[in-house]
């Protein structure tokens, strides 16, 4: 499946320092949404180990616009609302 997490956040860095992934132990600066130390990399494979895993959708109220995020333990970041003259 191999699904690329967007993290482009500054939230998922941590400038208090690295901590050691909570997948391969190596440490990393990187943070999940709910503060986990994690690497990008590990995390998109933790959601490809895990497809069972419950998954979090953007535009919930409108089926037809449905986007998928992620497992809801490492999910992407929401997609940005675009402004009206199509810059985002």
């Amino acid at each position: 499946m191999s699904s690329l997490l967007n993290w482009r956040s500054g939230d998922h860095f941590d400038h208090s320092g690295a901590q050691p992934c909570v997948c391969c132990k190596v440490t990393t600066p990187l943070r999940s949404h709910a503060g986990e130390p994690v690497h990008k990399v590990c995390a998109e494979d933790w959601n490809d180990r895990n497809p069972q895993a419950p998954r979090v959708y953007a535009n919930d109220a409108d089926p037809s616009r449905r986007h998928d995020l992620g497992t809801t333990r490492f999910h992407s970041d929401p997609p940005r609302k675009s402004r009206k003259d199509g810059a985002q």
